[in-house]
């Protein structure tokens, strides 16, 4: 009886101890998030993290809408922006699995809304970056630097084309190719790296083809059902979206004002969805557990532009924008910071968002916000890598987590 009593007494101790713990840890995790309000001026955060299959963290801070003083909340939807690339890719990927897309044939074979160009290029190369296709062009610097009064008229045409383009709601993936479809390629495709939500765009319309199912179907089925991703859909401007947050955009110098109107169904399968952090961390562990195979997934990480991933040069705040030093197929290469770490960051009118997993640990973490401009992206996130690390790492706050809900 005594022994019983003792492993009682024991148990009791270990549960508390664990929930004081934690209770720590979570509070360290809370005051860095209000700081990094107050220090940045961004309205809110939200914040998910996750092992193997659980969520062992999720909160959310500041304002989802500073006019109207409403709350950010775990619900409260953001805009994904490019971390959309990483969803995109992995069902193009899962295409490839089931023998109905191959990688290197010409992309008209299966999107031939897209015209033949000067050189072959192929789906392989659209998921890299590696095609040739033009992104976001700066008209007003192009137009102010070309003095052929007929070249200019053009440039202003195009630009014209491209924000009307910005505030068209397109309800298929094809009709948001017309704004570039008809530009040359501006290298041979395999010989360069260019960063482009464009070669998104015609990544889309080639899914359709191989697989027979409208874009948003196919992601739906492969992607968010096989995550549990159930607060995560397309961003549509015209919808009434319970939780979707306000969008702002922020300023160095610390002001803010409300965020540049932007429909971005043009760019879905680029950048074109609204969820919450803790959605973004389910997809994270679900690729990381067989979305696609190992062998699929050691593809996708892999350098496309470079021999190795750069893991010695200083870091950055710019190491959260695509380069080719770091970048796989759909997925940024962070192992400058941890080992194998993986991720995408997005940033787009009224939204900054990062997601990293580091597969060896089964570890992610998302952070989402409702303005561009906020730039904490790998800086904040390693802030919170280093609070569970120094806690004892991501298993201790697991075992934390369990305490706090009652199982342990």
């Amino acid at each position: 009886m005594r022994i019983t009593l003792l492993f009682l007494v024991t148990i009791l101790w270990l549960n508390n101890s664990f929930a004081l713990e934690n209770g720590y840890i979570f509070k360290k995790i809370d005051s860095l998030a209000e700081e990094e309000i107050k220090n940045s001026g961004t309205p809110s955060l939200q914040i998910a993290i996750g092992y193997k299959d659980q969520i062992l963290y999720e909160n959310a801070y500041g304002f989802s809408d500073l006019e109207n003083k409403v709350l950010a909340k775990l619900e409260t939807k953001y805009r994904t922006a490019s971390i959309a690339k990483w969803f995109s890719a992995t069902s193009a990927m899962t295409l490839v699995e089931a023998d109905k897309l191959d990688l290197d044939k010409p992309v008209q074979t299966y999107c031939p809304a897209f015209p033949q160009k000067k050189w072959k290029l192929t789906t392989r190369q659209l998921l890299t970056h590696t095609a040739g296709i033009r992104g976001y062009l700066d008209f007003q610097e192009l137009i102010k630097n070309n003095n052929d009064p007929k070249q200019v008229e053009i440039l202003k045409f195009k630009q014209l084309q491209e924000e009307l383009s910005q505030h068209t709601r397109y309800e298929e993936v094809t009709a948001p190719l017309n704004i570039f479809k008809d530009d040359p390629l501006i290298f041979e495709p395999g010989t360069d790296w260019s960063y482009t939500s464009f070669g998104y765009r015609i990544l889309a319309c080639v899914m359709e083809g191989a697989s027979g199912q409208k874009f948003q179907t196919l992601i739906e089925d492969s992607i968010f059902k096989k995550s549990n991703m159930k607060n995560t859909l397309a961003d549509d401007a015209w919808a009434i979206i319970p939780n979707r947050t306000s969008g702002y955009r922020l300023y160095r110098d610390g002001t803010i004002r409300r965020a540049d109107s932007r429909d971005v169904s043009e760019n879905l399968p680029a950048g074109g969805y609204l969820s919450t952090a803790s959605d973004l961390v389910r997809f994270a562990l679900t690729f990381n557990q067989g979305l696609v195979s190992q062998k699929v997934r050691e593809l996708m990480v892999s350098p496309v532009a470079v021999d190795e991933i750069d893991t010695t040069s200083k870091k950055s705040w710019r190491d959260a924008m695509p380069n080719k030093t770091r970048y796989g197929y759909g997925i940024m290469l962070w192992s400058k910071y941890e080992p194998g770490m993986i991720g995408h960051t997005g940033r787009q009118a009224g939204a900054a968002s990062i997601l990293i997993l580091i597969p060896d640990k089964e570890f992610s973490i998302a952070v989402m916000t409702n303005a561009k401009g906020w730039n904490g992206y790998l800086n904040f996130v390693m802030k919170l890598v280093d609070i569970i690390e120094e806690s004892g790492g991501v298993t201790s706050l697991t075992d934390n987590a369990l305490a706090d809900r009652g199982v342990m």
